[in-house]
């Protein structure tokens, strides 16, 4: 069976997988050459040309992280169903972290894996609005994902109230939830990221601009602004710490994916702290990968 993935979210892509195989991979922002563009229903311009190099598929898997309505996505389904002659198709926008932590495993080799998901959008929760699901851990086998742990925030979009913490915590289907008001993980970047009069997006910069707080040498530069860069580094890095100390109880191999993991710098600091794990990181683990975690899904998990 020839099975195409689609993401139709933020880092659009597209994946065809066939026989145990990803065949071809295609993301979209290297064809644009337009960093965090995000698709709608009346854009797809750049995919149609993408879609129309694929031969016929058997089946279609769509990821998204969700929005806050899901009526945009399934217009943007609608617009690619019709491009691609209406083969059936799978679409659950509560599987953002699940394709996440599958294509960590399809990459890694491993036989069986604890993956910790940590991104900055969030991924929608149904019947649980305004909270929205900012970190996970699951566990991996062959044919067989359960989830360990979740914690899902109502993202706060001020910088000064991110370290608040209701500190609640329920069992939401059976799996340990904490709900908070933290900005977690990638969405204390985003918060951090306006605080210091950058774009939403340049969590890159951020980390960069963070490390001149350890230089002996002084330079031009708005040293309170570095000192907040700073402090969500160190902070986030603790807090991903905490994740793994829950994930090492059930296992050694700990797969990292999501937005969050691009961080390169802490992803060295969890390799020196903790010699005994087994590490791997996506190496798509933004949501362009998410499209070939939902094949897999689909093929060997649902």
């Amino acid at each position: 069976m020839k099975i195409l993935g689609i993401n139709i979210s933020h880092h659009p892509s597209i994946c065809v997988y066939e026989n145990n195989i990803i065949k071809e991979f295609y993301n979209e922002d290297r064809f644009i050459l337009e960093k965090h563009w995000e698709p709608t229903s009346k854009n797809f311009q750049v995919f149609q040309s993408i879609l129309q190099k694929i031969n016929k598929v058997d089946f279609v898997c769509y990821a998204s992280f969700g929005r806050t309505s899901d009526n945009e996505e399934n217009e943007i389904i609608k617009v690619l169903q019709n491009q691609l002659n209406n083969p059936p198709y799978f679409f659950d926008i509560t599987h953002h972290h699940i394709y996440h932590a599958l294509s960590a495993f399809y990459f890694s080799k491993f036989n069986e894996a604890i993956a910790i998901i940590v991104d900055g959008a969030g991924a929608l929760i149904k019947d649980h609005n305004p909270y929205r699901e900012f970190e996970s851990i699951y566990s991996l086998k062959k044919n067989n994902i359960y989830p360990i742990y979740k914690h899902n925030s109502n993202r706060l979009d001020q910088l000064k109230e991110f370290c608040n913490d209701l500190k609640i915590s329920k069992y939401i289907n059976g799996v340990f939830n904490n709900l908070s008001q933290k900005a977690i993980g990638g969405r204390a970047f985003v918060e951090a990221c306006l605080a210091v009069g950058m774009e939403a997006n340049d969590a890159g910069k951020l980390m960069g601009l963070s490390s001149y707080k350890y230089s002996e040498n002084k330079y031009p530069l708005d040293y309170d602004k570095i000192e907040i860069a700073a402090e969500v580094q160190e902070r986030t890095f603790s807090e991903t710490c905490n994740l793994i100390e829950i994930a090492k109880n059930y296992g050694k191999n700990i797969l990292l994916s999501g937005g969050y993991f691009l961080n390169c710098s802490n992803n060295f600091k969890y390799v020196k702290k903790y010699p005994d794990l087994n590490f791997f990181v996506d190496p798509i683990p933004n949501d362009a990968g998410t499209c070939i975690g939902a094949c897999l899904y689909h093929e060997h998990y649902k």
